[in-house]
């Protein structure tokens, strides 16, 4: 996992001012650094209760919803704050701030949710379909789109749409756990050689020496969207975050804004 040490340790110098013990980890399957409040921690989110905090150090790869929601997600089911730290890249580093608080803030770990239906950000995952195949799509890779269409006023169907065109409908966002080959026009797996192997309904398509290939011959996998009720335990606080970045001194931004953190 690519890290920069200045980036962590920023948060990790935070931390330790505001009464945290900082454990540094190696571990690339968890945090970078674990804080465990002492009884003089001031909190991150909340100052009179102090909780675990999971330093999340990122890179301006990582600052996007499919580098941040699973980040978020594993800290709150841990029972942990989440801090994450961006880094000072000339005047980027502001803007990147504004990224996390963008994807984290209201709606929380949402594209949009308005009158008529939710907007989804596009995940790390994929969508295996029932028959053992992955799901893609004949369009551009950033131009997919999950989002809630309302039928009545307690329906809502899940549409993958590209602009004002539909690729996919499923019956609702729950439909995601058991996906039928037939909702999708193209699909793809790998064959016995190796080789990616795009099919419709009448057979192979197209072949591809791996998934990169696959996006710039113009069909590529489609993103699982990041549905909150999916992630998050059930009645989890998506408020329990901060961002801040090297240059920034003691501030930190939290869902409730700017604030030093001393």
């Amino acid at each position: 996992m690519l890290l920069y040490p200045s980036v962590r340790d920023h948060g990790v110098t935070l931390c330790e001012r505001a009464g945290y013990d900082v454990t540094v980890r190696d571990d690339s399957r968890g945090p970078p650094a674990l804080a465990t409040p002492t009884d003089d921690a001031i909190g991150l989110v909340d100052r009179e209760s102090p909780k675990p905090i999971a330093i999340e150090p990122l890179t301006e790869a990582d600052v996007g919803p499919s580098g941040l929601v699973p980040r978020f997600v594993d800290a709150v089911r841990e029972g942990r704050d989440c801090l994450f730290v961006v880094p000072s890249t000339e005047e980027m580093g502001t803007t990147l701030t504004q990224v996390v608080a963008t994807v984290l803030g209201d709606p929380a770990c949402l594209a949009a949710d308005g009158p008529d239906g939710r907007q989804f950000y596009n995940g790390p995952d994929r969508v295996p379909l029932s028959d053992g195949t992955y799901a893609c799509a004949r369009a551009p890779a950033d131009d997919l789109q999950w989002r809630e269409v309302k039928i009545d006023q307690s329906r809502s169907r899940l549409e993958l749409g590209v602009g004002t065109e539909v690729v996919a409908v499923l019956e609702h966002v729950d439909s995601l756990a058991d996906v039928g080959r037939h909702a999708f026009q193209h699909a793809y797996r790998r064959a016995d050689d190796g080789q990616f192997e795009v099919t419709d309904g009448d057979g192979v398509v197209a072949r591809f020496p791996g998934p990169t290939a696959m996006r710039r011959g113009g069909y590529p996998p489609v993103p699982m969207p990041l549905v909150p009720e999916h992630l998050f335990p059930e009645d989890s606080n998506r408020t329990r975050w901060a961002v801040c970045q090297p240059d920034g001194g003691s501030d930190v931004l939290t869902n409730a804004g700017l604030q030093a953190w001393n």
